[in-house]
């Protein structure tokens, strides 16, 4: 079912430490994926959740914004119960990039 293609290039540091702390479980978005894998990682929360040929999956869960993964994307599912498409923009921004005040100057 993994894809070592992607695995490989998945994100480790500071990614891996949600995962490892069971914070959150991820599902790297592939151009191959099934409705089956989708099923296994979404659950009962799969009906809200489209396969489309683009290859896209698409997240029409209640109560919420429709979020689309793409290929390369990392759909996470926290233990809240939420999920969310983090595209590798996303990533780097959010855990990787160094954080920065309103002028981009560093911060200490």
């Amino acid at each position: 079912m993994t894809d070592t293609k992607v695995l490989a290039s998945f994100p480790s540091g500071e990614f891996a430490a949600f995962s490892t702390a069971k914070m959150s479980y991820f599902l790297p978005m592939r151009a191959d994926m099934t409705r089956s894998e989708i099923e296994q990682f979404f659950g009962e929360d799969a009906k809200f959740v489209a396969l489309t040929p683009m290859p896209t999956v698409e997240l029409h869960l209640p109560d919420t914004k429709v979020q689309i993964a793409h290929p390369g994307d990392i759909i996470a599912h926290f233990i809240n119960g939420k999920y969310k498409v983090i595209s590798e923009e996303y990533y780097n921004k959010n855990f990787n990039a160094p954080i920065v005040d309103k002028d981009d100057h560093g911060m200490i």
